[in-house]
C-alpha cells in the first residue's frame, strides 16, 4: 500500500473513533485492531504495520484501500456488477433497497468505491457501538457537516442537506451490526428522503433474517424498517463461478492450476482470494 492510501486510512481511522467516547471503545469496536495499533497509525509510526493489517483497518472504519487489482482497476465480479446497477438506480431514481449479501463477496470495496467515483454519494460503516447520537455524527461527517446540536437538530439538517443536492445517494454498509434504535432512525430518515434521494441499507444475510423475524414476531419498528425497503431484500450469498477467475485475471494471474488453487482454497470469500493473489505475487517476485 502507498503511502498516499496509508496516509488517507489514517484520516478515516481518525474520523472514525471521533466517533466514540474512547479510543479503547473505538478499539474494541474493531476486529483485529489493538488500541496500541491505532496509536501507532495515528502518530505515523508505519514501520512495523504490514500491508494487511493496513488493509483490515480500511475496510473496517469505511476506507476500502485495497482492490481486486492492486494496479486499481476492479474486476466485474456477480457482487461488483449487481451492486452498481443497484446504486446507480437507487441514485437515479430516488429510490431505497435493502441488500443481504454474503461476507466477502465485495460488498464494501464495490459501495467505497462507488462513493468515490460518483458526486453526492456517501458511505457510512455500520458499527455496534453506534448509539442515535454516534450515529448522525457518524453521517454528518460523511457529509462534510459540523456535528453539533440534538439528534433531532442533526437529522434535520442533515435531511435539508442532503434534499438541496443533485441525485443524493446514501450507501449504509454493514447495516446488521446496527442497534435495533438505530435500524429505527434509518427509517426516519429514509421516510424524509422518500422521494428525494437515494438510499441503500446493506448488510449480511443476518440482516434479512433479523428484519423478518422481526416482523413476524411484532416487534417494535420492525415492519416499519421491512416497508421502508419495498418490503423485500435483494440477496445474493456465494461467488459467482468465474468470479475467482476475473479477481486473477485482473491481477495478471492466469495460471489455471494456481486459479484453481485459490478458488478452492478462499472458502467463498474474495477477502481471502486477494490475500493468496498477493502471496502468489510476492512468491513469484522473490
Amino acid at each position: 500500500m502507498t503511502n498516499e492510501k496509508k496516509t488517507q486510512v489514517r484520516e478515516a481511522l481518525i474520523r472514525y473513533v471521533g466517533n466514540f467516547s474512547s479510543q479503547a471503545i473505538a478499539a474494541e469496536s474493531l476486529q483485529g485492531i489493538s488500541s496500541s495499533t491505532i496509536s501507532q497509525v495515528k502518530n505515523n509510526n508505519w514501520e512495523l504495520l504490514s500491508d494487511h493489517l493496513w488493509h483490515t483497518i480500511a475496510r473496517q472504519v469505511g476506507f476500502y484501500s485495497g482492490d481486486y487489482n492492486y494496479s486499481g482497476q476492479p474486476a466485474d465480479t456477480s457482487a461488483y456488477l449487481l451492486l452498481r446497477i443497484l446504486f446507480g438506480d437507487a441514485q437515479h431514481y430516488a429510490m431505497t433497497y435493502g441488500i443481504a449479501i454474503g461476507t466477502g463477496l465485495g460488498k464494501t470495496f464495490t459501495a467505497s468505491q462507488y462513493s468515490r467515483e460518483n458526486e453526492n454519494t456517501f458511505y457510512i460503516a455500520g458499527h455496534d457501538q453506534y448509539n442515535r447520537k454516534s450515529f448522525m455524527i457518524a453521517l454528518m461527517q460523511a457529509t462534510g457537516l459540523e456535528a453539533k446540536g440534538s439528534v433531532p437538530q442533526m437529522m434535520e439538517q442533515f435531511t435539508n442537506h442532503v434534499i438541496s443536492l443533485d441525485e443524493p445517494l446514501l450507501l449504509l454498509d454493514d447495516a446488521h451490526k446496527l442497534k435495533d434504535r438505530v435500524l429505527h432512525m434509518v427509517v426516519l430518515l429514509a421516510n424524509s428522503l422518500a422521494g428525494k434521494a437515494g438510499i441503500i441499507v446493506m448488510g449480511s444475510g443476518d440482516l434479512r433474517m433479523r428484519v423478518i423475524d422481526g416482523v413476524r414476531l411484532k416487534k417494535v419498528g420492525f415492519d416499519e424498517i421491512y416497508k421502508s425497503i419495498g418490503r423485500r431484500f435483494i440477496t445474493l450469498s456465494s461467488l459467482g463461478p468465474r468470479d475467482v477467475d476475473l479477481v486473477c485475471h485482473a491481477n495478471g494471474i492466469y495460471d489455471e492450476d494456481l486459479i484453481n488453487h485459490i478458488a478452492g482454497a478462499c472458502d467463498n470469500n474474495l477477502h481471502t482470494a486477494i490475500q493468496l493473489i498477493h502471496q502468489s505475487q510476492i512468491s513469484q517476485a522473490a
